[in-house]
């Protein structure tokens, strides 16, 4: 009988003062039905509970200490990392049930260097769960007009990794981004269509006017060395100033007591795009 391919696993999470919700993270991680794993948290030197929740999981592997952001953590963390396949799940994020020997099968196939399945998205506040099925990422469609990213779904060699070069310590909003355009110039990912992440939608996250103009600055950058035409970045600016003078009108509807301050991470509902993937939990 053919035994099971079971390679081992190495989750990375970078976590700064997520102490309410990185005990589901660590569970997601721990209840996978799996032998072969590791759960490596680095941590920017939390002054929330987030230490005294680590300290409760004894398979844990961890560090809390200031960082240079969370490229660094995650570069520190892959450092630490003893894994032949690498998971990436923030601490807000977390894992469907019972997942990891269906991402293992994938890799069975030698030539497959890293996979991409579909998330869901977590509207806590308003207790609503969206599917978003990725889309098909190649080099092309990454350097391209629309946003084909899935990040908490996905998983890579960690050789794969290495030789792209890591995170850049110098990007903050659009590090993954940049892997991404990187590892798929060395391999194209395969494709699997199946709900592997939750992604958490909270009013805690880097969505600030001071974090989007930041991100298209990085855009900028990035862009410029891949040599995207110039039709196309204006494309994706266009879009990520729509999506700052929504988040500032929102945020005046907040501060006029017009809008309830939980919706300014929400989207509008109403639309087909939404009502068609909303599900039940």
């Amino acid at each position: 009988m053919k035994e099971k391919y079971q390679p081992k696993i190495s989750i990375l999470t970078p976590s700064f003062n997520q102490g309410k919700y990185i005990e589901e993270n660590i569970q997601s991680v721990l209840n996978q039905n799996y032998p072969n794993f590791e759960h490596i948290i680095i941590d920017g030197g939390s002054t929330d509970n987030t230490v005294e929740i680590l300290k409760k999981y004894p398979h844990l592997i961890w560090v809390s200490e200031k960082d240079e952001g969370q490229s660094d953590a995650l570069n520190k963390g892959l450092a630490m990392s003893t894994g032949e396949i690498i998971g990436w799940i923030n601490s807000d994020d977390y894992y469907e049930k019972n997942i990891f020997n269906e991402v293992a099968k994938e890799f069975e196939n030698k030539e497959v260097q890293w996979v991409i399945g579909n998330l869901i998205d977590k509207y806590e506040l308003i207790n609503k769960y969206y599917k978003r099925k990725s889309p098909k990422v190649t080099y092309k469609t990454l350097i391209g007009p629309k946003c084909v990213m899935r990040q908490q779904g996905t998983f890579f060699r960690k050789n794969l990794v290495l030789k792209a070069g890591g995170w850049d310590k110098d990007i903050y909003m659009c590090m993954d981004w940049d892997l991404w355009i990187k590892m798929a110039k060395i391999s194209e990912p395969k494709m699997v269509d199946k709900y592997w992440a939750y992604f958490r939608m909270h009013d805690d996250q880097k969505s600030s006017a001071k974090n989007i103009l930041r991100q298209i600055d990085e855009l900028k950058k990035i862009y410029k060395r891949e040599g995207v035409p110039l039709i196309i970045q204006y494309r994706v600016y266009f879009r990520s100033y729509k999506t700052l003078i929504k988040s500032q009108i929102k945020i005046v509807l907040v501060k006029i007591h017009l809008m309830d301050k939980k919706y300014l991470n929400i989207p509008y509902f109403g639309s087909r795009k939404y009502t068609n993937n909303i599900i039940e939990k």
